[in-house]
């Protein structure tokens, strides 16, 4: 009996929660297949113009950057609707670990794994060291923030804010 109604609570839950992220799309790209290669850093940036760009460099294998998606996802619902995009920027190497992470945490947002030719522009831009690492862009492309708070600070709603 207890087994049933974990199972009935469970499937409730499930059906519950993909309910509740329906109205914000997740696009997937992965820099690495053929024909996405030669898309560069500011080929990224400019497909948001006119939107406040909140990055997100992480990967499937990074604990602190997995903590912090929970966070990331109450954000983004926090700005549904308005001027901001969620893009996340992969430094996994394998595909498919990163898309189990993306599909197991129901990540939603645009999402890319980089390619070498991305991975160089990101570290020539942000000297990007450490994951998780986050950057503010505003809605003309450019950078305010190159070290933004991360999503469980609450203080990121502020600068996101003015941006908008």
């Amino acid at each position: 009996m207890k087994n049933i109604l974990f199972t009935v609570l469970f499937v409730f839950a499930a059906i519950y929660s993909n309910a509740q992220s329906a109205d914000i799309q997740t696009n997937i790209s992965d820099l690495n297949q053929q024909g996405l290669q030669s898309t560069n850093f500011d080929d990224i940036v400019n497909k948001y113009e006119g939107k406040v760009i909140y990055l997100d460099f992480w990967a499937s294998w990074c604990r602190p950057c997995k903590g912090e998606m929970p966070y990331s996802l109450k954000l983004q619902e926090h700005y549904k609707g308005k001027d901001v995009v969620f893009v996340y920027i992969s430094t996994d190497r394998n595909a498919t670990p990163w898309r189990d992470a993306i599909s197991k945490m129901n990540l939603t947002g645009e999402h890319y794994r980089v390619n070498r030719n991305v991975y160089e522009q990101m570290n020539e831009k942000f000297n990007v060291q450490y994951i998780p690492r986050y950057v503010l862009i505003d809605k003309k492309g450019k950078v305010v923030d190159q070290n933004a708070k991360r999503p469980s600070n609450s203080e990121v709603a502020k600068d996101i804010d003015k941006l908008l």
